[in-house]
């Protein structure tokens, strides 16, 4: 089986061979001639590392295995580059500089909320920069953008029903959430905030919650 190196071609083409290499090489993930071997590099849009795959060149390249220095090839992977045993195609998204080895994401994520998971599948969702997406705060799910949802203390939810019901600040009791900070009981009836206030009458408080009047001296 062939094997091919996922990884920034600089690390591993000869030295003195890299010359030839960059004058006949294609950026935009196509095939060409190498040697006699067919090799992809697909451009990345800057230096940095790319779901663990170091760059140095803008490039990211599957190469084969027979082009590479063998010291190199072994300084290299597993730590800046990988090993894989398929001819991957290679891509860049149009949302950043984004990865696509293989139709996969090597650094990015699609957004998993109901809305862009239906079906079952993630096709429908495009890929997104890893700095821009949140993990669920309740089923880890990936959330991006304007799919979040926020519940108490401004943690990331990737639906309502994953985000708890907000409490009220007064009384701590779960409700429904219109915008307010407080539930209805203690928005508009009362100030108790016990469960067994009566919002139906005018008092602040409940039998149960109401302090004892002072005694006169």
């Amino acid at each position: 089986m062939s094997e091919y190196y996922l990884g920034d071609p600089c690390y591993v083409i000869p030295d003195d061979e890299w010359s030839d290499f960059c004058s006949i090489m294609r950026d935009d993930g196509e095939d060409f001639e190498y040697k006699g071997e067919t090799c992809r590099v697909i451009g990345t849009g800057g230096d940095g590392s790319f779901g663990g795959l170091s760059v140095d060149a803008g490039i990211i390249g599957v190469i084969p295995v027979v082009l590479c220095d063998p010291q190199a090839l072994k300084d290299t992977v597993p730590s800046d580059a990988r090993l894989i045993s398929n001819f991957a195609e290679l891509e860049r998204s149009s949302w950043g500089d984004i990865i696509i080895v293989d139709g996969e994401a090597i650094n990015g994520y699609q957004c998993e909320c109901n809305y862009h998971s239906m079906g079952g599948g993630r096709s429908y969702a495009e890929w997104i920069p890893e700095d821009q997406v949140e993990s669920c705060g309740e089923c880890g799910r990936i959330v991006a953008g304007s799919c979040m949802h926020f519940g108490p203390n401004d943690r990331i939810y990737c639906s309502e029903e994953c985000a708890p019901d907000p409490e009220c600040e007064y009384c701590g009791n779960d409700f429904d959430d219109s915008g307010e900070t407080l539930c209805d009981d203690c928005r508009y009836y009362s100030l108790c905030g016990c469960s067994k206030d009566d919002p139906s009458d005018d008092d602040d408080e409940c039998s149960d919650c109401k302090l004892p009047e002072d005694e006169e001296e």
